[in-house]
């Protein structure tokens, strides 16, 4: 995926296919789904021109009210969902709370809209999981193509820490069921078999009958058995710190 940052072109900002792509997306599918969801038919359609002003390729669904966007929700999976704050009877907020409680949303960008004097809300939004907020008053083809370039970008590394977060928790999964399964069969094993040749050992000292070369493969063979015993402790060690 190329950057993110939107481009400077003349007076507008305007975003190339390639950047604009997310990476659950194909190549060749750089067209984004975007729900715009305000109550006031003229503020929609100045948020859509004024994406297409800023060469951001949407393909946009409308909702005016909390009941559209569950129509909306339950027939389309979005990439990015445009909430303004106050939506007659209902509010931004209760949108975006469905919004990231629907199954099938679970890649839509959730972008704030807010008024000026309600930064309030947009602190509200964003500590609830929104990926970030327009102010209404100040809607331009810069900040709208500023505000999607953050939304994504902040997506992005939301998914790589998921991404990692779900890969160490896998990882310690792993090594518990090792060390719950074959740790203390594995123990034994390794305690009889030092124990064995430690014996063998003391009686080659007293008859001197074992084969040198055989005498040191057992030596060999004692020191891998030490090493894998270490293995074992300091996996249970990592484990006990980890939880």
């Amino acid at each position: 995926m190329g950057k993110l940052a939107a481009k400077d072109t003349s007076s507008a900002m305007v975003f190339s296919e390639e950047e604009l792509c997310l990476p659950w997306l194909p190549k060749e599918d750089c067209v984004l789904k975007v729900l715009t969801l305000d109550d006031d038919k003229l503020d929609r359609l100045r948020l859509i021109r004024t994406a297409k002003k800023a060469g951001l390729k949407f393909d946009f669904d409308e909702a005016s009210n909390i009941g559209e966007l569950k129509t909306c929700l339950d027939s389309s999976a979005y990439d990015v969902i445009f909430i303004d704050h106050k939506l007659g009877l209902d509010n931004g907020i209760d949108a975006l709370r469905m919004i990231l409680a629907h199954e099938e949303q679970v890649n839509a960008i959730p972008i704030m809209v807010t008024s000026a004097t309600m930064h309030s809300i947009a602190i509200e939004a964003m500590r609830m999981g929104c990926a970030d907020y327009l102010v209404k008053e100040e809607l331009t083809v810069s900040s709208l193509a500023k505000s999607v370039a953050t939304a994504v970008e902040r997506r992005v590394v939301f998914a790589q820490i998921a991404d990692a977060k779900a890969l160490d928790r896998e990882l310690k999964g792993v090594v518990s069921r090792f060390l719950n399964t074959c740790g203390p069969e594995m123990r034994v094993i390794l305690t009889s078999t030092i124990k064995t040749l430690r014996g063998l050992k003391a009686i080659n000292r007293n008859s001197n009958e074992i084969d040198p070369v055989i005498l040191s493969n057992f030596t060999v063979l004692e020191r891998g058995c030490f090493d894998l015993t270490r293995f074992v402790d300091d996996l249970e060690s990592i484990v006990h710190r980890i939880r």
